[in-house]
């Protein structure tokens, strides 16, 4: 039987969520008030410090500006810290990633034409080996297409009406691997959102811009040469799957994975109004693996895709 890759990294884009939020065009009235409320995102006095995406673990730092100033994944006990860095007009420029003992790992650049990523480049400086991929955007400014150009690699990014990615396609030159499908039907705020000066989901591929959104489904498939594909998990919820707290945030969702049987947990905490004693959230984890956006920080994503349709196939 086909086996469940489990070495994937998980993220909602959600981010790639990630890297995500789609509003029905039949939406109603009260719902499309709650949504545009969502675009004071940024300016949100609540910002998101910690957040469980099983098997992986988020915590945000903030500087005088409040602006993010360290990142920290934790997967499966693998820590990187990644220590951001802003030009004058608060433009993220540079991350430094350490490890766990402080060891500099690699670096990632950011390049922009005006306001608009144009290119990331990861130096890896343990392996002196680099990867860059370049960035483009739709007529709406959306980044709707990530190419690594030496590994003929292409993500394809698809958005909704209200500007939130609903899928990401992942190519060897014209040869579909993967696609990561998310739907959003419920007017829930995207914690991302609350995330001041990080407006892409870099250590991870695929996903656009923080969404206005969190995601009600994720569906991910892998596809194989002979044509045929397999699900890798269907995660479900609905509006009452989610718990909140200050300011409408969502603090829990639970999920149902269709494709496993098994559920699913995600959860978020919080700093509001500067002060860390008003954070909430929990800190439940679940043993399930949500393969989703693939890891930027170490293997190329050409590798990736390769592995994961060995991994599953027959």
């Amino acid at each position: 039987m086909k086996r469940n890759l489990i070495t994937t990294l998980n993220i909602v884009l959600f981010a790639g969520t990630i890297l995500t939020s789609c509003k029905k065009e039949n939406a109603s009235a009260e719902s499309t008030v709650v949504t545009n409320d969502l675009q004071v995102g940024n300016n949100s006095s609540c910002k998101l410090t910690h957040a469980v995406y099983p098997p992986a673990i988020w915590d945000f730092t903030y500087n005088d500006k409040g602006l993010a100033d360290i990142w920290t994944i934790d997967f499966f006990g693998s820590v990187s810290n990644f220590k951001l860095e802003y030009d004058e007009f608060n433009k993220l420029i540079k991350a430094d990633i350490y490890d766990d003992l402080n060891n500099l790992s690699s670096t990632v650049t950011f390049t922009y034409r005006g306001n608009i990523l144009i290119k990331e480049a990861w130096s890896f400086i343990l392996s002196g080996t680099s990867l860059e991929y370049l960035v483009s955007h739709n007529n709406k400014g959306q980044i709707s297409k990530w190419d690594d150009i030496a590994g003929d690699t292409h993500i394809l990014n698809t958005y909704d009406n209200m500007g939130n990615c609903t899928r990401s396609d992942y190519y060897i030159g014209s040869d579909l691997y993967f696609s990561d499908i998310y739907e959003f039907n419920s007017p829930v705020r995207d914690p991302e959102l609350t995330v001041s000066g990080v407006d892409f989901l870099f250590p991870y591929s695929g996903g656009g811009y923080f969404n206005k959104l969190w995601f009600t489904r994720n569906l991910s498939i892998v596809y194989f040469s002979d044509g045929s594909s397999l699900t890798l998990n269907d995660l479900n919820a609905s509006e009452t799957d989610f718990s909140f707290g200050a300011q409408n945030f969502p603090t829990s969702v639970n999920y149902f994975d269709k494709a496993s049987g098994s559920a699913f947990d995600i959860t978020f905490g919080y700093s509001c109004n500067g002060n860390s004693n008003n954070a909430f959230g929990g800190n439940k984890t679940d043993n399930s693996q949500k393969p989703t956006l693939l890891d930027r920080s170490g293997k190329s994503i050409k590798e990736q895709l390769l592995e994961l349709r060995q991994e599953n196939s027959k």
